[in-house]
């Protein structure tokens, strides 16, 4: 059975940018020599599914590759302050509700989805993850994304046409920025903004794990 490529992440993590790095930018797979694309981005599971279980049986398959997008908490925190889609919510500190899944605040959604992800990357040698922090930096992007895709040997093959698909917005919904340069100008102020913010709600920031800080910031 040929190999293939998908994409998740909860809302506003990048998602989209990734689809379109791997989609354009002449993805390799080096194992049978040939370019891969992602499937739709809702298939074979939603890109941004609670179920666990439908993505354990997803990466059931050896042939099946996940790249997980990772976003820091406190920029997540304001991306879905602009734009929340589906999630039921009045304030970030307040219960809410996603797909009939209830969670104490925003920063609890966060966490499960994170602390899922880490378990699928400990057990699953063909689940990887993108920080998307590390995504949007442009000096560095580039040889950043293949050290990790190398990890299932993939690689991506045009920074020409990867260089364009940093240089436009990532989707045309949602508000998105204008292009990489613009994403990390705001990346760091919005970190700030937030931070300050929470400072100024310690209940709700001790839902903050710093164990998901650390491991996907530090590998």
């Amino acid at each position: 059975m040929p190999r293939q490529i998908h994409v998740i992440g909860p809302y506003n993590t990048g998602t989209n940018l990734l689809f379109n790095i791997i989609n354009n930018s002449e993805c390799m797979d080096l194992t049978e020599h040939k370019v891969i694309t992602t499937p739709h981005q809702d298939k074979p599971i939603n890109k941004h599914t609670l179920e666990i279980k439908d993505i354990e049986e997803y990466l059931n398959d050896p042939n099946n590759i996940l790249i997980i997008m990772y976003k820091n908490i406190y920029n997540w925190l304001y991306s879905i302050k602009k734009e929340h889609y589906s999630i039921k919510y009045t304030k970030l500190y307040l219960p809410l509700e996603l797909n009939n899944k209830k969670f104490p605040n925003m920063i609890e959604l966060y966490n499960f989805y994170y602390i899922n992800y880490m378990s699928l990357l400990e057990r699953y040698p063909n689940a990887i993850f993108l920080d998307y922090n590390k995504v949007i930096e442009n000096s560095t992007s580039f040889d950043y994304i293949n050290q990790k895709l190398s990890k299932v040997q993939m690689r991506l093959s045009s920074i020409k046409n990867f260089n364009k698909i940093l240089m436009k917005p990532s989707k045309n919904h949602g508000n998105p920025v204008k292009n990489a340069n613009e994403a990390k100008n705001q990346y760091i102020n919005n970190q700030q903004i937030v931070s300050n913010f929470l400072n100024n709600k310690p209940k709700f920031k001790r839902s903050i794990k710093h164990i998901l800080i650390n491991y996907y910031e530090n590998k």
